[in-house]
């Protein structure tokens, strides 16, 4: 069961936003109201009135953590000058993911494994925050040099997020980290080639081996 050691009071946004967020993250989109009323201790019929129906309740969430991530993402992509570590920095992002004891995965991509296809709402938003985040990205590549012909920027934007999906996805079988960092290896060798690769060719191998474990 979710639950807060600290109740905030229902004006408290940010902190009930968390707080639902939290919950949801931990028991999933299908979480009952009641788990949710007991994470932020507000009562149901005070939920309700601020955010409508539970549906409100989880765009609310979604919304929140969605905004928080891509605040995070643009601190490290701005952080940082264009190059080729600039991209291996998000990937590598990516796999804190499995450091979490409770294999949660990533908020964000938990919500489009678990829309409900009939809730267009829902769905919409999902893709809203997702292109969000490619727009980040395609930035971001456009302004790094040696990306492989295969790829236009578009393109190679949403292999970009393909990979941090999967990475995410990954993180809720409690992988080992080196699988991880594989992974990461054989997403640079895709976009840049082997001279993006730790430890160059050899490097590429051991990513193409972890393919296959």
């Amino acid at each position: 069961v979710c639950s807060s050691d600290l109740r905030p009071p229902l004006h408290d946004d940010a902190r009930l936003k968390q707080d639902m967020v939290n919950c949801l993250w931990q028991l999933g989109f299908d979480a009952p109201i009641s788990a949710v009323v007991e994470s932020t201790g507000a009562k149901a019929a005070s939920l309700y009135a601020r955010f409508g129906s539970k549906k409100g309740m989880l765009l609310a969430a979604l919304d929140a953590y969605a905004e928080e991530h891509l605040a995070d993402l643009q601190r490290l992509l701005h952080g940082m000058p264009p190059g080729q570590a600039r991209i291996r920095a998000v990937l590598e992002k990516a796999i804190e993911c499995f450091d979490d004891p409770l294999h949660r995965g990533c908020f964000l991509v938990n919500g489009v494994l678990e829309a409900n296809a009939g809730e267009p709402e829902f769905a919409e938003r999902l893709r809203k925050h997702m292109g969000d985040i490619r727009t980040e990205l395609s930035w971001a590549l456009a302004e790094t040099p040696g990306l492989s012909r295969v790829f236009s920027i578009e393109g190679a934007a949403w292999f970009l997020q393909a990979q941090i999906w999967g990475l995410k996805v990954m993180a809720r079988l409690n992988p080992r980290r080196e699988l991880g960092q594989r992974l990461v290896e054989q997403a640079m060798f895709a976009l840049f080639g082997p001279e993006a690769v730790k430890n160059g060719p050899a490097g590429a191998a051991e990513g193409d081996a972890a393919a296959t474990e």
